[in-house]
């Protein structure tokens, strides 16, 4: 168990304290990196890609709340894993990044995204750690079902 909170925690703070350096540094001053990684901040109010997003508060608030359950359930369902000796990497990947996703949200009014790739004119929407290890985490259930 403790190092499932020792992930879940280190996945966490990596996250918050990512977004806060970001919003120190390239909150209105963009920056390129390579030309493929650059760092801007955007708040975005809606889920993955910026789907549902919605400057309405009560939009943002459902979601919120939709989110916020089924992170949840996430939680319930790998408490099971658990107890029956089943990892539960991917799951805490996804619990970590969501709840610091969570926190952005009820502190910032949206969640803070910042990392820019791209490759020519195609660019990948605006991401965090806490999106990322969300996918991580979804890949791993994924393989995991796969066996």
């Amino acid at each position: 168990m403790y190092t499932y909170f020792i992930l879940a925690f280190t996945i966490f703070v990596a996250d918050r304290l990512s977004k806060i350096a970001a919003l120190q540094w390239y909150l209105n001053n963009p920056r390129q990196i390579t030309s493929f990684l650059s760092f801007d901040i955007v708040f975005n109010r809606g889920i993955s890609w910026g789907m549902f997003h919605s400057t309405h508060n009560v939009v943002f608030m459902i979601v919120t709340f939709v989110i916020a359950m089924m992170t949840a359930l996430v939680c319930r369902i790998a408490y099971h894993k658990y107890k029956q000796g089943k990892d539960i990497t991917g799951e805490v990947c996804i619990i970590a990044g969501s709840l610091s996703n969570v926190v952005d949200r009820v502190v910032y009014g949206g969640v803070i995204d910042f990392i820019v790739l791209s490759y020519g004119n195609l660019t990948w929407p605006v991401f965090n750690i806490a999106d990322a290890m969300i996918v991580i985490g979804v890949g791993l259930l994924l393989l995991r079902y796969e066996k």
